[in-house]
């Protein structure tokens, strides 16, 4: 009894779980159109769809919206170098471009571009961590963008 008073209290007052956006109707069903992501953004934003309860379809059917996402990474910004010390601040940018339309072509809102940047920092004189760094730095980046998108999208007034 005291777990259900507590969960009903918890949702009562606002709390909800992490990642917990949900599309809205007109946005369930979507023909997912990618442009230069590699397999591992498609697949991360193929999984955040479907946990939003969007249910994906390779090919235009019904009234299936059509996403288009588009992902730039943008040159790496260097911010502190202390050469003497080997160690570099640099920050990396990912910009994700989207547009929506209806299964006719017709767009339902303007193509939208989202920026996003991190700060490292790097040790430069392992130059095997600088690029794992980078790296891991630039998959939390595509992971926030494509929370960002969902976000932007579960709040759409179609």
């Amino acid at each position: 009894m005291v777990i259900i008073f507590l969960v009903a209290s918890l949702t009562a007052c606002g709390f909800h779980l992490r990642d917990s956006t949900r599309l809205p109707l007109p946005l369930i069903t979507i023909l997912l159109l990618t442009e230069d992501l590699d397999s591992r953004q498609k697949i991360e934003l193929e999984r955040q769809l479907i946990q939003a309860g969007a249910s994906l379809k390779d090919v235009q059917v019904g009234d299936a919206v059509q996403l288009t996402v588009a992902i730039r990474v943008l040159p790496d910004r260097s911010l502190v170098n202390t050469a003497g010390q080997g160690e570099s601040i640099i920050r990396i940018f990912r910009q994700l471009s989207y547009s929506l339309s209806t299964a006719t072509g017709e767009p339902l809102v303007d193509p939208t571009t989202i920026l996003r940047q991190q700060d490292i920092a790097l040790d430069s004189n392992a130059l095997a961590a600088v690029e794992y760094e980078k790296q891991s730095a630039g998959i939390l980046l595509d992971q926030e963008l494509f929370r960002q998108l969902i976000f932007q999208l579960s709040h759409l007034q179609i």
